[in-house]
């Protein structure tokens, strides 16, 4: 229960610090250092078939991805309380959930497919376990689906936490990426 406690208030701090107008400033220039990164990556270069997420609420943008022509690209989509993911055609082919969140249209897909799965994240800590907005979506997607894909957890070095914080439904990711390491 305190943990829990602990993660309402990391989550509520983490928000503060991403609207701050320091970090603002700084999000284009951390997104391309990071999407320079996941280019030049050996994972990212040896997957067909790659996981994104489009970002809301100043998260890093790799959409910057969708350019590369030898991928296959997939967006999550929120089904009830269930995240899937469905084939990224083309921003055309994005419409804005209740949450505000541009997610692809049509059939989602098997998530044994995926490679490699780049997950959001308010906060990070240094074990690769995160914190999200509390819904739990990922970690759900990632147990019900026993998925074998490799989980990297994408955010700015503002926003990882020195401390453990995961619980026992958190799903560790393999590694994070961000714009210091």
């Amino acid at each position: 229960m305190l943990l829990t406690i602990e993660k309402t208030k990391l989550r509520k701090d983490a928000l503060k610090l991403r609207f701050s107008n320091p970090y603002v400033d700084e999000i284009k220039s951390k997104s391309c250092r990071i999407l320079t990164k996941i280019i030049k990556s050996s994972d990212f270069v040896m997957a067909k078939n790659v996981a994104l997420y489009f970002p809301i609420k100043n998260e890093i943008d790799i959409t910057g991805l969708f350019k590369i022509s030898n991928k296959n690209f997939y967006l999550p989509r929120c089904s009830k309380n269930n995240l899937e993911f469905v084939k990224f055609v083309s921003f055309e082919k994005l419409q804005l959930s209740k949450w505000g969140i541009l997610e692809p249209v049509g059939e989602k897909i098997n998530p044994e497919i995926l490679d490699i799965i780049y997950i959001p994240a308010l906060l990070v800590n240094k074990k690769g376990y995160r914190i999200g907005y509390g819904k739990g979506f990922y970690d759900r997607f990632l147990a019900q689906n026993n998925v074998k894909a490799k989980k990297v957890a994408v955010i700015s070095s503002e926003f990882i936490c020195p401390f453990d914080f995961q619980e026992e439904n958190d799903i560790k990711c393999d590694y994070l990426i961000s714009d210091l390491n």
